[in-house]
């Protein structure tokens, strides 16, 4: 009997401990158009469950650039350098829970595309 109630709050111990992740389902739409606004910021992603996952960002304008962060869970910013510069694109990995951040510095709307990679 001893030995089955230390299983047992090994066990629930255990469960309390993981982390849920969620699934890609909550990441949709998978690919389209984000719209950063002038001198503004721009969260994605945030506050959904999800695992880590890889977005490919692409940036068309051949003037503007912008500065991209990735988020963490609890909140804490890791600037991505370089971050997405003009007429360029580049893959990014957003952690598990976490989302990205955007700052536009520019006097006009940028936009960008991405493309969620499966």
């Amino acid at each position: 009997m001893k030995k089955t109630a230390v299983l047992f709050l090994t066990v629930v111990g255990l469960l309390a401990s993981c982390k849920t992740t969620g699934t890609m389902a909550a990441i949709q739409p998978k690919s389209g158009t984000m719209e950063l606004p002038a001198q503004g910021e721009f969260r994605t992603w945030k506050g959904l469950i999800h695992p880590s996952f890889k977005v490919t960002l692409s940036n068309s304008s051949a003037t503007q650039s912008c500065e991209v962060y990735k988020v963490t869970e609890n909140g804490k910013e890791k600037w991505v350098s370089p971050s997405l510069k003009a007429a360029q694109t580049m893959t990014v990995t957003v952690p598990s829970n976490g989302h990205l951040f955007f700052k536009n510095f520019n006097n006009n709307v940028l936009k960008i595309n991405y493309q969620v990679e499966e």
